[in-house]
């Protein structure tokens, strides 16, 4: 069976070889899930009172302050537990909060720069 040029440049691309990729695009599928979940609940309640959208928004602001702080302390803690690489973790850290979805198991394996 032959194969035209914009067969193979239309194709899904190939499930990543290494393992720990996988994970994160497992982990990234997860994440859209939830996004989702969470945007139609958001949805949901658009029909509150006006005082009742702003108790919601300060809820949803303070479960999202929590989980930043939940966050912050996590990433400290394990930097404590190996305070020689503590500053590589934090680098790494600021990195994976920095990627774009798009680049999810791949952002550093083609050795190029990523562009917004």
């Amino acid at each position: 069976m032959m194969t035209t040029e914009t067969e193979n440049t239309t194709a899904a691309p190939a499930e990543p070889a290494d393992p720990l990729a996988r994970i994160s695009l497992e982990l990234l599928a997860d994440y859209r899930t939830a996004s989702e979940a969470r945007d139609a609940a958001d949805r949901a309640l658009e029909h509150l009172s006006p005082t009742a959208q702003v108790l919601e928004r300060a809820l949803s602001d303070a479960v999202t302050d929590l989980h930043a702080a939940t966050t912050e302390f996590q990433v400290a803690e394990v930097c404590r537990h190996v305070p020689g690489l503590a500053p590589a973790i934090r680098i790494l850290w600021a990195h994976v909060l920095d990627c774009r979805l798009d680049r999810v198991g791949a952002c550093c394996t083609d050795g190029g720069p990523v562009e917004p």
